[in-house]
């Protein structure tokens, strides 16, 4: 009986997830040998069950198939446990329990997509492209991206301990974070950047996004909105009716938004009704490397349809679709992507190393409207995948590579290393803690016109290097200068024997001593090089403990470089309506959809 149950609960299992996916390749066999492979696997799991030298447990076995099968199809895939589907249902409510960030994966690693502005894990210093190796000690190659989530989160109050791959930092290191009630506003700031010039931060697509966004949207045009930026930068996306709505607040009926395609999911989203934002607000959209999935299809939209000038960096590109097939009635589910999302003339925003096998729908839609085979269209594609040329509405190139390729290409200011450590461990923030204390009921006054004694700098270092975890932390070339001499200890072991970890070379040895106190000497330096720079994150605390987020982010808007640029093209008529001018098509470009 035990047998029989295990084959019917395997057969019910995979015919959920194979009738879904379907082929998995443009190589796969013939439809009509899936009832054969099936069969095959049905007798290798009852053999399994019936013979292994110990009792298997049924579960067991099916998670690891199931993991198996994903893993040659792309990391968004998943089987849910009634929990990892109430967590999912949770986060497109807008309300959760976790750190606060959005996460992916990129080259095969769990990535932090972007922080939530102003929740635990954006205090501490998370940034776009960390790579979390670890959660509580267990490393998450070996789980899936909705496993990774599920261990994020938890009970309110209580720690998870992360371990992060930073690019240009030499070791990874660990992050101990308390999780809090993440309640994600869509609009988590919005006001007048002058008389005629509004700004909106967008950080979410949840059920709420497009009803915030229009109360902000009314609210600044009563306020004298002539132009607008809308920030999307960190914005880790989220529904995809709510990308249609904040779309449709800006452009006009009929307008395509997106398109999705996939082996059976196909639809085409159009504006249903005119926006509410008048054709002549000129309009920058910001991003950045966080911005995903939903605000890639808002940015990309507005760009296609010459409603905005894009500002900030190339965009992370997460341009497929998932859907969630429920298995059974106890709440287990399958998130399974079933097509990819196309601009509204033709570009797909899925880039490639998004770990989707084959691209072959995605390239056979970029590529032309033919009936050629996909295997065909793969083949073409890999070799112009990287010179696809698109025109928006009224003429301007746009590239297919995937994600959005901003017109204004500017990077934000890189944080110095020292700034990193300290906004990392929290340092402003816990300074700001204690000096608070000190100023009694003076702090609930700070706002951006106080003025930060002489004294404070000096009390902020004195702080540092009371922290004994602070003192501890090696820069790159520091690491570098360990391994150097450990790898000469090494070689002089070869020829001299043990000598007991210490060089023996007195000329090594004293420029290995002077390189060391050089770098100490550079690292004290850029310490008091960015002064402005702590004074200002102190303040940055103290400002947001006195009046809140919003004011945060009003006063980090201060020394923005993109939004800066950004500002330069709509204060300056001449240079946004040049942008926004035809260029010459070239004769062999892709095709625009209708």
């Amino acid at each position: 009986m035990k047998s029989v149950k295990l084959s019917l609960f395997f057969l019910l299992v995979f015919f959920a997830v194979f009738t879904a996916c379907g082929k998995p390749s443009v190589e796969a066999k013939a439809s009509g040998d899936f009832y054969e492979e099936l069969s095959r696997l049905n007798r290798v799991l009852s053999e399994i069950n019936i013979k292994y030298v110990e009792d298997v447990d049924p579960s067991e076995i099916t998670d690891a198939a199931v993991s198996g099968i994903r893993s040659v199809l792309d990391p968004n895939t998943a089987v849910l446990d009634p929990k990892a589907s109430d967590n999912l249902k949770l986060a497109t409510d807008g309300e959760f329990g976790g750190i606060g960030i959005q996460i992916g994966v990129r080259d095969n690693l769990k990535t932090v997509i972007s922080p939530m502005f102003g929740t635990p894990a954006y205090k501490l210093g998370l940034m776009a492209g960390d790579r979390i190796t670890q959660v509580d000690g267990k490393p998450t190659k070996d789980l899936t991206l909705d496993e990774t989530v599920d261990k994020l989160r938890g009970k309110i109050g209580t720690d998870v301990t992360i371990t992060i791959v930073r690019e240009g930092v030499a070791a990874p290191f660990d992050v101990t974070i308390t999780r809090a009630k993440i309640v994600v506003h869509a609009v988590p700031f919005s006001g007048m950047l002058d008389k005629n010039i509004a700004y909106i931060q967008l950080g979410t697509f949840n059920s709420k996004t497009a009803t915030e966004l229009e109360e902000a949207i009314n609210k600044l045009k009563k306020q004298g909105m002539k132009k607008l930026v809308l920030d999307l930068r960190y914005n880790p996306g989220g529904l995809l009716n709510q990308a249609i709505e904040v779309s449709e607040l800006f452009l006009k009926k009929g307008n395509r938004i997106v398109s999705t395609k996939g082996r059976v999911v196909n639809s085409e989203n159009n504006a249903a009704k005119n926006g509410i934002v008048d054709d002549n607000t000129q309009i920058a959209v910001l991003v950045n490397q966080g911005t995903a999935s939903a605000a890639e299809i808002v940015s990309g939209a507005l760009q296609d349809w010459d409603r905005a000038i894009v500002v900030g960096k190339t965009t992370f590109g997460k341009g497929s679709v998932q859907t969630v097939f429920p298995l059974d009635n106890e709440g287990r589910a399958l998130k399974l992507t079933t097509a990819f999302y196309y601009l509204p003339f033709g570009r797909c925003v899925n880039k490639p190393e998004q770990g989707i096998r084959g691209h072959g729908l995605r390239n056979a839609n970029a590529a032309d409207d033919s009936e050629d085979s996909v295997a065909d269209t793969i083949a073409k594609d890999t070799a112009v995948r990287d010179t696809q040329v698109f025109y928006t509405a009224g003429g301007r190139k746009m590239y297919g590579e995937g994600g959005i390729t901003p017109d204004v290409d500017i990077e934000q200011k890189a944080i110095p290393w020292i700034a990193q450590v300290q906004e990392r461990m929290s340092l402003y923030f816990r300074f700001a803690v204690k000096y608070r204390s000190q100023l009694g009921e003076a702090a609930s006054k700070i706002d951006s016109t106080w003025q930060a004694p002489d004294s404070l700098f000096k009390a902020f270092r004195e702080f540092c290097a009371a922290d004994t975890n602070f003192t501890k932390i090696k820069s790159n070339a520091q690491t570098i200068t360990d391994a150097v001499e450990e790898a000469l200890i090494r070689e002089q072991n070869i020829i001299y024997g043990d000598t007991s970890k210490i060089l023996k070379d007195t000329l090594i040895t004293a420029r290995i001593a002077g390189l060391r106190e050089a770098l100490a000497k550079q690292n004290e330096n850029q310490a008091l090089e960015i002064k402005n720079y702590s004074i200002n994150a102190i303040k940055r605390e103290l400002i947001a403990a006195a009046q809140g987020d919003e004011a945060r982010i009003a006063w980090m808007l201060r020394d923005d470089a993109q939004l800066e640029e950004a500002l330069k093209y709509l204060r300056n008529d001449s240079l946004y309506k040049n942008k926004m001018k035809a260029q010459p098509k070239d004769s062999k470009k892709t095709p625009a959809k209708k």
